[in-house]
């Protein structure tokens, strides 16, 4: 009965420390695919925001005192579509936001990028931010004026965002884009934007995942992280989540709340 019980009482034992082992992985796992989630929504939205500051007005003589500091502006308008190129550079450069950049940026359109119905194309040429290569581009459709008379885009995503470690993560979205803030005075210093939508991908780890945006995303010019704004992430693997961006401070803060506990952590 001894040996029995001492078997018992050691198996249990096991049991316990595999389990806390088991969570303790599980918890990483969360926390790091959190953070691949978060990343992948910010770099969607600086590579359109750069898009869009990049058609609104010549970002030389803008960029000294933004996050923008790294960036070389040009643009030829002699072939069939206008394309505008932003080149940070063949090395990393180091942006007052604190984030090393270098690549490029491709922007083309047809006409006049403010018409209803034209498209904007976006496109990684080598672009990379802390080290984290980005392969692929977004269609940018302006829409026109909405009912409250804000221009808006629909944006339509596919990124791949190779990680240092070369683990690589899939991002998709489409997403609603209205402008609310320094939409036509050539300032881009001032825009603003307030996003909708949704996403899909997988993270480094392979966890399938899906979005919905619950509040909108404030995304500004002069920001590079979202400041405002939240969305709900669920897959079939693991506990629904929210993220939350905060009201509207320009930092690297975020929460994610999951199963009624909220964590912190930087984007």
């Amino acid at each position: 009965m001894k040996t029995s019980n001492f078997l018992i009482a050691t198996a249990l034992v096991v049991t316990a420390a595999a389990c806390q082992k088991q969570e303790k992985e599980q918890a990483n796992l969360d926390n790091d695919s959190n953070k691949d989630i978060a990343m992948g929504m910010t770099f969607d939205e600086e590579i359109t925001n750069l898009g869009q500051l990049s058609i609104e007005g010549k970002l030389d003589g803008k960029k000294s005192t933004t996050w923008l500091s790294c960036v070389n502006f040009s643009i030829d308008t002699t072939g069939p579509v206008t394309k505008i190129t932003l080149d940070f550079g063949k090395t990393n450069c180091q942006g007052d936001d604190g984030k090393y950049r270098r690549g490029k940026l491709i922007v083309t359109f047809e006409d006049n990028p403010f018409d209803a119905g034209s498209v904007t194309t976006i496109t990684s040429n080598g672009y990379a931010i802390n080290d984290h290569k980005i392969a692929g581009s977004k269609s940018v459709t302006y829409m026109g004026l909405n009912t409250d008379g804000d221009p808006y885009n629909t944006v339509n995503t596919a990124l791949t965002i190779t990680k240092p470690d070369a683990s690589t993560i899939l991002w998709n979205s489409t997403q609603q884009r209205v402008w609310v803030d320094g939409f036509g005075n050539f300032d881009p210093k001032d825009n603003a934007v307030e996003v909708t939508g949704t996403a899909n991908g997988t993270t480094a780890a392979g966890l399938v995942y899906n979005i919905e945006i619950l509040t909108p995303l404030r995304v500004e010019a002069t920001c590079s992280n979202i400041v405002s704004g939240s969305f709900k992430l669920n897959g079939p693997t693991f506990l629904e989540r929210v993220f939350d961006y905060g009201s509207g401070t320009c930092d690297r803060i975020a929460t994610v709340t999951i199963n009624g506990n909220t964590y912190t952590f930087l984007l």
